[in-house]
């Protein structure tokens, strides 16, 4: 199982609280993607910072990177 490091690439601004570039969570796969698996992602935002990102539509690698730790 590996584990992931997601980032937000650039700042947006997520239901009116400014996020900037490179807030980040970990996550862990058993896939070589973690956005096989976005609903990790979405809960992992969720939990540790409180960010609901999949409402605002930022639930995609073209607002998140992500690598393997």
């Amino acid at each position: 199982m590996a584990t992931f490091e997601v980032k937000t690439k650039h700042a947006i601004n997520v239901q009116g609280e400014y996020v900037d570039a490179g807030l980040s969570i970990q996550v862990s796969s058993m896939f070589s993607n973690p956005f096989d698996e976005v609903e990790k992602i979405h809960k992992a935002f969720l939990r540790v910072h409180g960010l609901d990102l999949k409402t605002e539509g930022y639930l995609s690698p073209g607002y998140l990177e992500f690598k393997l730790v």
